[in-house]
């Protein structure tokens, strides 16, 4: 379903804090999503970056599952990524992620 719009790279991403947000109206109401607050070496103009569950998976290493597995419980800390996102009217979503080692 959002297989169709172009999906980009953000390097070097470190997740700082996630904020939940619950979607009270519309179509979505009940679920949750998340935003990460991110610092990225390659647009550092952006500064967060929106989760939702139905994106995952669509790039990277990980399925969508383990992806929002991965998010819930925090499993980000200290770590850089690529992360792969989607523009929409929201903002930045986020749809993949690859973990860089150390020294990437």
């Amino acid at each position: 379903m959002f297989q169709s719009k172009k999906i980009k790279e953000l390097i070097g991403v470190k997740v700082k804090e996630k904020f939940d947000k619950v979607v009270y109206a519309g179509q979505h109401a009940g679920k949750k999503n998340y935003y990460l607050d991110v610092e990225v070496e390659n647009r550092p103009e952006i500064k967060k970056i929106g989760v939702y569950k139905e994106r995952l998976g669509q790039a990277g290493e990980m399925g969508g599952e383990e992806m929002w597995k991965a998010i819930e419980n925090t499993d980000y800390a200290d770590k850089r990524f690529v992360f792969y996102y989607q523009i929409d009217k929201y903002g930045y979503t986020l749809v993949g992620w690859k973990e860089l080692n150390k020294n990437n």
